[in-house]
């Protein structure tokens, strides 16, 4: 039963998890200044999401197992979750490594900034990615084009 104050908070948590199955990754919901992880759904190759809930951004790095493109261990003002609560600006498209024993695996990262109606943020909700799902959709958009143009060549 929806909560007679905030009715609208009874549908955040199936839209976190449409979103993550559209989107074919995670969602996750933050809040700010500390980052913590107040609601997560969907997932991607090495993020596991055992009990996320509640993990701060000073968390993610160790728990998460959370890696820059070179190989080290990611910095947290290097974070986008972290960086997009300090500037208030999304952060898109990047690439970084999450722990999955051995191997870490790249994952496609976003976080956009969530602000109130003075601006101010007040939290962060953050995409994770898988790149094959990226690879499949390139595919099928060079086989549209593809066919467009010969359909426009005929």
């Amino acid at each position: 039963m929806p909560d007679a104050a905030a009715p609208h908070t009874a549908f955040l948590r199936p839209m976190l998890e449409l979103m993550a199955e559209h989107l074919g990754g995670a969602v996750i919901l933050h809040s700010a200044p500390t980052g913590e992880i107040l609601m997560a759904a969907g997932g991607v190759p090495g993020l596991a999401f055992d009990n996320a809930v509640g993990a701060t951004a000073e968390d993610y790095v160790g728990r998460f197992e959370v890696y820059a493109q070179d190989g080290s261990v990611a910095k947290l003002e290097a974070l986008p979750v972290v960086r997009a609560m300090a500037t208030g600006q999304a952060v898109v498209d990047e690439v970084w490594l999450l722990g999955a024993g051995a191997d870490p695996v790249p994952v496609f990262v976003d976080s956009y900034p969530l602000k109130d109606d003075n601006g101010a943020v007040i939290g962060v909700i953050a995409t994770a990615t898988d790149p094959k799902r990226w690879a499949m959709r390139a595919e099928r958009l060079k086989q549209s084009i593809s066919l467009r143009d010969r359909f426009v060549r005929d």
